[in-house]
This record gives C-alpha cells, structure tokens and sequence, in this order.
C-alpha cells in the first residue's frame, strides 16, 4: 500500500521522538529512524534531507504538543492559578513521562551543540515564551491582576525554576522533596512577581 508522502513524514517524527524518547537523541539517525518507522531508508532521505532536518521537524511537532497542553489551563481564574495550574501539569508531566522531558532536554542540548548547521536551538525557548507568555497575560488580563514583572521575564523565570528542579529530580527522584521545593520556589518568583 502506497503512503503519501506527508503520512510518511508525519511517521518519521512520530518514529523520531518515540526513538528519543527510548534510547536518547544521540540514538536518532536516519537509518534509525526509517527502521522504526518501517519505511524504507530512501523514503526517510527523500522525506528529509538530513538529520538536522528531522531533529527541527521532531522539535516543531513538540512545541506543537505545547500549544495543546494550553488549551487546558483556566486562564479565568487569574494569574497566580494559571502559573501554579502550569506548575502542576508541568511536575504531573515530569513524574509520569521522565523519558520524555529527559529527551526534549537531550534535543535542547543537541540543538545548541548543532547550531551552526540548525536553528532549532534558537527556536525552542521562545515558543516556550510566547505560549506561555499568551496564557499568562490572558491569565492576568481575565482576572484584573498586576504583575511586577514584564510576561517575558516571568516566564523565563519559571522556566529556569522548571528545568533546574526536573533536571535535580531525574538525577535521583528519592533525594529529597523535589516537588515541595519546586513549588515553594514558583511561589516565591510569584510573589515577586506581586500576584
């Protein structure tokens, strides 16, 4: 049966972030790739032109799941509930499917590595900004609050807060309270923030 070339692309990616999310990105080749998504190695060639190629579209389709994931948050119940909403699902994220932020994080740390031949690297935190930043000024905006702190910035700051606390917690979860200490340093940025 014929598959179109479109459908063939959409099962490199698919076939591209499950690999990462298995056997890390450093697993991620194009013979890989075909293999697990069952297609020839000259269809993955003729779908993407390298590597660098498949790696930017794996990491649109990423950010794609992003933009799904802020459809759920209740922007009308005001900016500290939407950061702290953002919070939970972020950690309920974390604890469940550790594979997969590990693997986003290797893509992070991999793009930055590629940067002279991909502009992925340049790409992934502002899409984090901009999602973000449109639920949090919605979140604001919907509920009359003030913040102290421009949407950029607080953004940026909960994602340092974010990748610090998931990075100590997949290194050893039984260490200590990860998550009471990720929660405790969200609030503190809130009230910074003023909200």
């Amino acid at each position: 049966m014929r598959v179109s070339a479109d459908e063939r692309r959409g099962q490199l990616i698919s076939a591209t972030l499950e690999l990462m999310r298995r056997k890390g990105v450093q697993s991620v080749t194009m013979r890989a790739i075909a293999k697990e998504a069952n297609a020839p190695l000259a269809t993955a060639h003729y779908c993407f032109d390298d590597k660098s190629e498949l790696m930017d579209a794996a990491a649109e389709a990423w950010l794609k799941n992003l933009n799904l994931f802020s459809h759920e948050i209740s922007v009308h119940l005001g900016l500290r509930k939407a950061v702290e909403q953002v919070a939970e699902e972020y950690w309920r994220s974390l604890t469940e499917e550790p594979a997969s932020l590990l693997a986003e994080i290797e893509l992070i740390l991999w793009a930055t590595r590629n940067a002279a031949v991909s502009p992925l690297a340049a790409k992934i935190y502002p899409a984090y900004v901009v999602e973000l930043g449109n639920i949090f000024s919605a979140a604001a905006k919907n509920n009359g609050d003030q913040c102290q702190m421009d949407m950029t910035t607080l953004v940026r700051s909960f994602l340092m807060i974010y990748d610090g606390a998931a990075i100590q917690y997949m290194t050893d979860p039984t260490a200590t309270d990860f998550r009471s200490m990720f929660f405790t340093m969200v609030d503190a940025l809130l009230i910074k923030a003023g909200v």
